[in-house]
């Protein structure tokens, strides 16, 4: 009876989680379905999608921009979130230290993570303009540089500024996500190193990293898939340009689906990065479980 009884309880748990997992189809499943579809057509704007088989993956494999657009995707997501994580952590820990005016400053750290992405991005954008924006006339004034440098323009730098950007508006994120993980943390056993002897920087290796660290993880690997996906930050301030130089997936994909109007090219270039996000998703709920079965 005992083990009827359980069997009936898993009947009802499937019946009412059912609807739910119908709904995630309809929504999220049925659109990646065709949209994987969609990539192995012919499909433009206003057109009949046609069967083209892998057409468009030969082409995008065989295209020199296609394979620039990877590599800015790749040092612009490892770059951000490495440089996001130490300046984020460095912050946390300033912050978590007692001092005057300390409820102000977190306010203050919190604004470029509520302000708008438009907004960032124009305002960034303002800062690098070669003629009158406020980086090139404090390195003047300071003497830094003799003659404005074209950041935006710039094959070498346009990348280069996203990120800061990017960094900039990000660094919130990993701060506030640490900081909550460090105000988890014991006070006795910081105590407890110190009567041991431990110096600051052990009971950082040795109490506060590993305390951490599972937040550190997922606020990585969730910053990685967004940061990835950065579509507004570069459009808005370099529009991938100039000549791709600070392209990446998501610009790339919209300038070839809306401006090029080859939609079924440009689903081909997200399908083929879906591995990767996928392989993070697993990461990600891989480490939620073993973290929950602690």
């Amino acid at each position: 009876m005992g083990n009827g009884i359980k069997l009936k309880e898993k009947d009802y748990g499937l019946i009412f989680t059912l609807p739910v997992f119908v709904l995630i189809f309809v929504v999220m499943g049925f659109p990646f379905i065709y949209t994987v579809y969609l990539s192995f057509t012919n499909k433009t704007a206003g057109a009949t999608p046609k069967f083209i088989g892998f057409s468009n993956f030969l082409y995008i494999f065989r295209d020199p921009i296609y394979w620039v657009v990877i590599r800015n995707t790749i040092l612009y997501t490892l770059a951000c979130i490495i440089l996001k994580l130490i300046f984020g952590t460095i912050f946390a820990l300033l912050l978590n230290e007692k001092f005057a005016g300390r409820g102000i400053v977190r306010v203050a750290m919190l604004l470029p993570w509520a302000i708008p992405g438009m907004v960032a991005a124009n305002t960034w954008k303002w800062i690098y303009n070669d003629q009158f924006g406020i980086l090139n006339a404090l390195m003047r004034r300071i003497g830094i540089i003799s003659t404005p440098i074209n950041w935006l323009g710039s094959m070498q730098l346009a990348l280069w500024a996203v990120i800061i950007v990017n960094v900039w508006r990000g660094i919130p994120f990993f701060l506030f996500t640490i900081l909550g993980g460090l105000q988890t943390i014991d006070k006795e056993l910081y105590d407890a190193g110190k009567i041991d002897g431990a110096n600051m920087l052990h009971r950082f290796l040795y109490i506060t990293l590993p305390s951490v660290l599972p937040v550190i993880t997922i606020a990585t690997l969730l910053s990685t898939i967004w940061t990835f996906n950065d579509f507004d930050n570069i459009w808005l301030v370099t529009g991938g340009g100039p000549a791709n130089a600070s392209s990446v997936v998501a610009t790339y994909t919209y300038e070839i689906s809306f401006i090029v109007n080859r939609m079924a090219r440009a689903l081909a270039v997200a399908v083929s990065v879906i591995p990767v996000l996928l392989g993070l998703m697993f990461i990600i709920t891989h480490r939620m479980k073993s973290q929950n079965s602690m």
